[in-house]
């Protein structure tokens, strides 16, 4: 029953009902004028019988280890997941006390001294200088505010801590707005879920303000989800609730939802507007609605129904699965319950990934900030051929999935990905289990609720232990964030107890088994090439297994690349790869950065980029926000939607061209569509560059700007790769959020030591492999292969040339993935000729998977291996390269695993190129000689070695303006061009004009100038040159 205005709440309620919703002055003090109001996120009706807060229920009768009592396995999968970890995620805590210090209500007041000295930062532009306030650009004035906390405290908390959100929105405080006459909850002034409360910790827990409690640090536990059973227009949302129709009907009372409502109304089976593309739901950020009688009386919302319903059946399901799916009824026995169609829809899941920014204020550079699209998984969804709604042009009933039939069908061994849930087109059956223990089985849907993150589910492991209480996690100390030296630690995120952590569970590997689902990678190029040229690339990419964006969510964090490199086999040495969009060569492209560099995206910006950044010249695939100024920014809270449709004093406006304020709250933002793509949202950002889901036309990436150049005298075959990789949280980010969590040495440098990046000798012992900062996981890795014209043809077979687990290791990680290296690319590995078994011969349910250059994995569908057991893989022979020429041996090796799961050892590096079994030694290359050529003709410089990158900025001739040759004072640069001899260790530089003999100037080769492995000149070269001189 929708519920937005007084005389809808009050018309199925009691006269108490009318009673707690009053007209009541606001609270000038806590809440800025202009704020749009939004309803109470729990059913007030039911409020009336059941009062918040709720502290108690949450504690006891709906307590995580309550639930686990029956449902073991739900329980089990949800423990360790980001629903779960909600809370303790490190990264949210983070972004979270970095938004409210920027968006303080408390001026910088709320910010520490550093305790190491640095001078203080100041990250909060609107704050009132020696006053423990702020003064907000509302856009008609500005407004001052003069309390603890933030504008940003109910935002962040919604979704991330909800039963302290909810518990602090106090039915008291629920009121009719003026003069929309909306329902308005307002948000307990002093929550300030942030605040340390003088224990030198942030998020400090206060249990008389139900802030930071044992509950809301198990995030979205159990009866979160299972009262969630209306929605509410938050502000700025995407789409309405419907006016009409059925919608969820209140328990107003204590007794059983059976006693207490018709019977025809106890299950919910039909959504409020089938004609609606939005089903009648509201959707926008934190649009759940709970009930208060199911969290008090125990009466559960979810797919199963109360009453029998013997004669009907889920038509949608049916649609789905493409099999009848009867309506399935619940035990009682323990606890009453309810269907709730709601639950089986991806406008259930809306509520927290359609995210958008509530704040009615511009931000320092006078753009408005409310509306910003923060995250749209479900609008992304909304426009995909899986999304069965009104008005989807691209919806096809072959592929017909929401959130939850796809999420919520990941299991061992089903990634649960359009790759994986479909068979030569027809969709796999749904999961059968036991919903709880001793219960029939039914349809079931999966709890491990795996998106992409690999990375901070391995970091803090499980939330709770079996009994549901919450285990140790990392504490993030006040002082985070307080220097503005960025040298100090308190720059960044400052943690302590980083040692802290939850068990180790399924999902990092989990997500990477989804993550290797999820795209179409293909690669191709000339067969043969001849030496000396270049060979072009064409590479695809196509977004084909999700429903939404790739990536999707967290746009500061997400961030996935293409790579591609290339090996000369017969040398092992790696080619360089020519660049047409950028001009320029590298030995590979694709690769983490070794240093801190301005990215080269964003030309006046000074965007620094930190070590352990996927290489900014490869092509990316992220979004990225800006305030307005043309350069990227971090600061959500603060980022514009570049599109939104303002007036002329930058307001927002509905469509009949009225601001969207309070007194028109339920009005609709615009946006346009600058590209004319279809997607109101990409053109908020200065930049995305995402993969939308199939059929729309930017699924699909087409690029043939690469191609390898293939030097003089190469033998070849030439091995090219081409590879995405994928990160959860992007190496500024890691530095910014994470601090010392992921900078575990304390150098402020990252040092993931995989992927060419920073590296201080540390080797990875984790999967997917990474030493600092978030892994770099492989998605999809596609090879191509070269001949090189008039060279002999190569038959050398390919070999195995090193394993992990190495033959005879002990001590083995539990979860690790098997994998073997070949000496060139291979094809026929697949789970019949890679095989692992235990230790009584039973063959081990597994995955295989190509994850680097001539790198195989086998991927155990359970994850994690029997504890103290000896395992032994197998390769079949008859592994053939690209020529044909084919393994000749089987290739077995035994290791044994550690006894414990947190506990391990071994090298889980994916080796870059094609290793032989011995790691050869890189000399740098050095400048022998330079040499004038044909008088003044020329300037050549001589190398050890073939080199490459020799271009006009890394070979420069300059005239000499000190009278004594000094080249510290270069004149005008020399105008030439730059070309290399047929074995490219001579480069010489031709000036455009003759120059007159005996004048003086300055040569420099900088030290980017690297030899075909990649390894640089240890230094850069100035020296002074005299035409007609010869210089050793």
């Amino acid at each position: 029953m929708p519920s937005r205005t007084l005389n809808l709440l009050v018309s199925a309620a009691t006269a108490c009902t009318v009673a707690a919703l009053v007209y009541r002055a606001p609270a000038a003090d806590a809440e800025l004028p202009n704020r749009i109001p939004e309803p109470a996120p729990y059913v007030t009706a039911e409020a009336q019988f059941v009062p918040p807060p709720f502290e108690e229920y949450w504690e006891k009768l709906d307590h995580p280890g309550q639930c686990q009592t029956c449902h073991q396995r739900v329980f089990d999968e949800w423990n360790g997941s980001m629903m779960a970890n909600a809370w303790r995620d490190p990264a949210w805590r983070a972004a979270f006390l970095l938004s409210s210090r920027e968006t303080s209500t408390a001026g910088n007041c709320e910010v520490p001294e550093p305790p190491d000295g640095t001078p203080k930062a100041h990250h909060n532009p609107f704050a009132m200088a020696g006053s423990c306030a702020s003064v907000f650009d509302i856009g008609s004035k500005h407004h001052r505010l003069a309390r603890p906390g933030s504008l940003v405290d109910g935002m962040c908390a919604r979704c991330h801590m909800p039963t302290n959100y909810v518990d602090n929105v106090p039915l008291q405080n629920v009121t009719v707005d003026v003069p929309s006459g909306a329902e308005h909850g307002r948000l307990d002034p002093n929550f300030n879920p942030t605040s340390a409360n003088q224990t030198g910790l942030a998020f400090a827990t206060l249990g008389a303000q139900r802030r930071n409690t044992d509950s809301g640090k198990t995030g979205v536990a159990c009866m979160v989800c299972h009262s969630a059973v209306d929605t509410r227009d938050t502000p700025f949302h995407n789409s309405s609730a419907s006016t009409g129709g059925r919608g969820y009907v209140p328990a107003l009372g204590t007794q059983p939802r059976a006693e207490l409502v018709a019977a025809a109304d106890q299950d919910i089976l039909e959504v409020p507007d089938q004609k609606a593309a939005n089903l009648g739901y509201s959707i926008g950020g934190g649009a759940f609605r709970l009930s208060p009688h199911a969290i008090g009386v125990a009466d559960r919302a979810g797919p199963l129904t109360l009453k029998p319903h013997a004669d009907a059946s889920d038509s949608y399901l049916s649609g789905v699965f493409k099999t009848p799916a009867p309506y399935e009824q619940m035990d009682t026995s323990k606890h009453q319950g309810f269907r709730q169609v709601l639950s089986t829809r991806a406008e259930f899941c809306s509520g927290c990934h359609d995210v958008t920014n509530p704040l009615t204020i511009k931000n320092s550079v006078g753009r408005w900030v409310g509306g910003f699209p923060i995250e749209r998984t479900y609008a992304e969804w909304s426009s995909s051929r899986y999304a069965d709604r009104a008005g989807n042009k691209n919806f096809d009933p072959a592929f017909k999935r929401d959130c939850q039939t796809c999420h919520m069908q990941q299991d061992y061994g089903q990634p649960g990905t359009a790759h994986t849930l479909y068979k030569q087109g027809t969709p796999a059956g749904p999961l059968v289990d036991r919903v709880a223990n001793g219960s029939p089985s039914r349809t079931y849907f999966s709890h491990h609720f795996v998106g992409g993150n690999a990375y901070v589910p391995r970091m803090i492991g499980a939330d709770t232990d079996e009994y549901g209480n919450v285990q140790a996690y990392p504490e993030l100390s006040e002082f985070s964030f307080s220097s503005s030296d960025e040298k100090s630690v308190y720059a960044n995120a400052f943690w302590t107890h980083t040692e802290r952590r939850g068990a180790l569970t399924q999902q990092a590997r989990l997500a990477w088994d989804r993550l290797r689902n999820v795209l179409g990678l293909e690669v191709t190029g000339p067969q043969h090439t001849a030496p000396g040229s270049l060979a072009p690339l064409q590479v695809k990419v196509t977004n084909s297994g999700t429903g939404h964006n790739f990536p999707t969510g967290f746009p500061e964090g997400r961030v996935a690349w293409l790579s591609v490199r290339a090996v000369d086999l017969a040398t092992g040495r790696q080619l360089a790869i020519d660049d047409s969009f950028w001009k320029r060569t590298s030995p590979g492209v694709g690769g983490l950065t070794s240093e801190d560099m301005i990215d080269p995206n964003f030309p006046g910006c000074n965007w620094k980029i930190p070590a352990g950044s996927p290489d900014p010249f490869a092509y990316l695939f992220r979004a990225v926000a800006s305030q307005g100024d043309g350069c990227p920014t971090l600061d959500l809270v603060y980022a514009a939607p570049l599109n939104l449709v303002t007036n002329r004093q930058g307001l927002p406006i509905d469509a009949r061209g009225r601001v969207i304020d309070r007194d028109n709250p339920s009005a609709l933002p615009q946006f346009r569509d600058l590209n004319g793509n279809g997607d109101l949202y990409d053109d908020s950002f200065l930049r995305d560059t995402r993969l939308r889901p199939l059929p729309n036309a930017g699924a699909s990436v087409s690029l043939d700007r690469y191609s390898v150049v293939i030097p003089p005298g190469t033998a070849g075959p030439v091995a090219v790769t081409a590879a995405v990789y994928y990160q959860s949280i992007e190496a500024i980010v890691a530095k910014k959020f994470l601090g010392n969590l992921a900078d575990t040495d304390g150098d402020f440098v990252l040092e993931p030591c995989v992927l060419g990046g920073a590296c201080d000798g540390r080797k990875p012992s984790v999967e997917p492999p990474v030493v600092e900062g978030a892994p770099p996981v492989p998605m999809e890795v596609r090879n191509w292969v070269i001949q090189i014209d008039q060279a002999r043809v190569d038959h050398v077979p390919p070999r195995v040339t090193g394993t992990y687990p190495a033959a005879g290791a002990t001590g083995v990680f539990q979860d690790a993935v098997v994998k073997a290296f070949f000496s060139r690319p291979v094809r026929g590995v697949d789970s019949s000729t890679f095989t692992l078994v235990d230790a009584k011969g039973r063959k081990v349910p597994a995955s295989v998977d190509q994850i680097g250059d001539g790198t195989w994995a086998l991927f155990a569908d359970r994850v994690f291996l029997s504890a103290g057991e000896t395992y032994t893989a197998r390769l079949a022979a008859g592994l053939c390269d690209h020529a044909g020429d084919c393994t000749k041996d089987n290739v077995r090796w035994r290791f044994t695993v550690s006894a414990s799961r947190d506990e391990g050892t071994g090298d889980t590096t994916i080796p870059i190129g094609f290793p032989s079994g011995h790691a050869p030694v890189r000399t740098a290359p050095v400048v022998t000689h330079i040499r004038w050529a044909g008088g003044a003709d020329a300037l050549t410089a001589v190398f050890s070695k073939p080199v490459m990158n020799v271009t006009a900025r890394t070979f420069t001739v300059h005239t000499v303006t000190d009278a004594a040759g000094d080249c510290a004072l270069e004149g005008a640069a020399v105008k030439g061009r730059i070309s290399s001899n047929d074995s490219a260790d001579a480069w010489t530089f031709k000036p455009e004009a003759p120059l007159p003999t005996g004048s003086g100037y300055c040569l420099t080769l900088t030290g980017d100038v690297y030899d075909l492995s990649g390894k640089a000149m240890e230094r850069a070269i100035t020296t002074r040159v005299k035409v007609g001189d010869l210089h050793q």
